[in-house]
């Protein structure tokens, strides 16, 4: 009895403090137990072919587990870059006076920067073509705002929750609506970035909304210090740090970030694509020898995430040859960086082998087809259920197409657009509160904040916005 008694207690208090691996493992789980109950199916074209069922054993769900690493990889090191990265900026004196310069000039405008940030994140991922290299500018922006003594939630906001805003109003972004455009091929874009356009003023001015009126109410006696990356006491040095060449370091690391991702070819504009050509063709005696000690350049609007994990190396390299800080410190400062995000890395590969169980044992794709057939017209309601469980188990947009967005986009070519803004709206929604979201996912680990704590703050948006984007649909 005191055995059963010890072991509650030790198990409850395990999963108070890993909160979101459970919440993240529950969705694994029940990925793994629809492949007991439901069959193997896929789309083809505007068929339902299924299969017997395929059930996922012991031995599957490892080398699942495996397979999310080895796919998603550039993801992990990318956020042991990062983590390292930060945590040799967290150790140099420049940077240091850098933030504390930046905080005290912010003293009493705490909301105004929350909401300006926010909407900075949201505008970025609403436009760039892959969203996860704004995550370089996060433990910036959260050492800033943990100085000022802004809540958890709010500083949540402020940065992964204005990258939520984008997704669910993306306009240009190739990695969302970009997604869902190319399976819905008769949709005008005029008309595609008028809605989302609406979906992300609306998203945003609730947000915003919910985070003002919670901000007001916070008082700093309820502060809880949650910076990764809180700058180290250094001890003290007779030479003045020198602040400048980190301002123009943090400029720069911004422009090339934004610049690199922004999709300028969407746009017409070509000066970075010719640039870059003409730098790797450049030749002496005819040979291009740029290319051949580099490797050819990448243009900006098409840099993937690896391109901005070696900006960041690069960048401490610099700091190493002219900040004077030994390799053993830079080896030390990233083996730290690597354990700080470590739940952060834990927490993505388990949202991620969610969608690697739903793609390899599509079994979505039947439970899909029930629903979908429950009427043999197009319905707006019907899709946006059908829509909402594919994002449900979809990280990321393209997988929401796969899994349901291609058979609509051919089951009902006449409802086409309608279709397409279900699409977006459900996967955008159900990326706010869905232990398969990515964004939220991390973003949670990252600043510890509980499951049930984020969802007491967001519920009520969650339901305005539904009423909302049921409004849009019907309208459109």
């Amino acid at each position: 009895m005191w055995y059963n008694f010890i072991r509650r207690k030790v198990m409850k208090k395990f999963f108070e403090k890993y909160d979101l691996l459970k919440i993240s493992g529950i969705m694994v789980l029940l990925s793994a137990i629809l492949t007991w109950l439901i069959p193997y199916g896929y789309f083809s074209g505007s068929e339902m072919v299924t299969d017997e069922i395929t059930r996922v054993g012991f031995i599957d769900f490892a080398q699942q587990g495996l397979s999310g690493i080895y796919f998603f990889a550039v993801l992990v090191t990318f956020l042991f870059v990062l983590g390292g990265f930060y945590q040799v900026l967290s150790k140099r004196a420049g940077y240091q006076k850098l933030i504390k310069t930046i905080s005290e000039k912010l003293k009493g405008k705490e909301i105004p920067f929350v909401l300006i940030t926010s909407l900075v994140f949201a505008i970025l991922t609403s436009l760039v073509n892959e969203y996860f290299p704004l995550l370089v500018l996060v433990p910036f922006v959260i050492t800033i705002l943990n100085r000022l003594k802004v809540d958890k939630i709010s500083a949540f906001v402020s940065t992964f929750g204005g990258m939520l805003v984008g997704t669910l109003g993306s306009t240009f972004s190739t990695k969302v609506v970009g997604q869902f455009t190319s399976a819905f091929t008769t949709v005008t874009t005029e008309n595609v970035i008028l809605t989302q356009t609406i979906l992300f003023v609306i998203g945003y001015l609730l947000v915003a909304t919910f985070t003002l009126l919670r901000m007001r109410k916070r008082s700093a006696k309820d502060f809880e210090a949650y910076d990764k990356f809180e700058l180290e006491k250094l001890e003290n040095s007779k030479k003045a740090p020198k602040t400048w060449a980190y301002v123009i370091g943090i400029v720069l690391f911004i422009i090339v970030t934004v610049l690199a991702y922004l999709p300028w070819e969407t746009w017409n504009i070509k000066i970075f694509t010719t640039a870059t050509d003409w730098i790797n063709e450049l030749s002496v005696g005819g040979v291009p020898f740029l290319s051949y000690v580099f490797s050819k350049f990448t243009a900006f609007g098409k840099w993937e995430i690896a391109e901005i994990q070696v900006v960041m190396i690069a960048a401490t390299l610099l700091i190493h040859w002219f900040g004077r800080m030994s390799l053993d410190e830079i080896f030390e400062s990233f083996g730290e960086g690597f354990k700080k995000m470590g739940n952060v890395i834990v927490i993505m590969l388990c949202v991620y082998l969610v969608v690697v169980i739903a793609v390899s044992y599509p079994v979505i794709p039947v439970l899909i087809d029930w629903i979908a057939t429950l009427t043999k017209n197009f319905n707006s309601f019907i899709a946006f259920a059908c829509a909402s469980i594919a994002s449900l188990f979809s990280v990321e947009a393209q997988y929401s197409v796969s899994l349901a967005g291609n058979y609509f986009a051919t089951m009902f070519k006449d409802a086409q657009e309608t279709s397409l803004i279900v699409f977006q709206s459900a996967w955008g929604w159900i990326s706010f509160f869905a232990p398969s979201s990515v964004i939220l996912m991390m973003g949670l680990s990252y600043l510890n904040i509980p499951y049930k704590d984020w969802m007491k703050f967001i519920w009520k948006f969650l339901l305005i916005m539904l009423v909302i984007i049921f409004v849009i649909i019907i309208l459109v």
